[in-house]
């Protein structure tokens, strides 16, 4: 029997890039947002040109990705915690908090 197994990689700019510029039905999109021609996506892609500051925005957007930061992340992970072995909610009395 072969087990499967479930591999999760951690997400990466360099990697998105890449797999949405060799991807014909994203690189034009991509190329588009970010005003390039075929040759600096080449260029782009072997490392002999960066996007600059003025295009990051527009890549993060086209690449569907989202910056947030580690605080917000682990904030969200404690809150999940607590909302998941909240007492009041466990007993049937409803959601914890001021007034309930």
């Amino acid at each position: 029997m072969n087990a499967q197994v479930n591999v999760v990689r951690k997400p990466s700019m360099e990697r998105a890039f890449r797999e949405a510029l060799v991807d014909p039905s994203v690189k034009a999109k991509v190329r588009d947002a970010l005003g390039w021609d075929e040759s600096q996506v080449s260029r782009f892609l072997s490392g002999q040109m960066g996007l600059t500051i003025d295009k990051i925005d527009a890549a993060i957007k086209v690449l569907s990705l989202v910056v947030s930061s580690e605080r917000y992340m682990d904030y969200l992970a404690y809150g999940s915690q607590i909302g998941a072995a909240c007492h009041c909610a466990r007993a049937g009395m409803g959601e914890c908090g001021p007034g309930r």
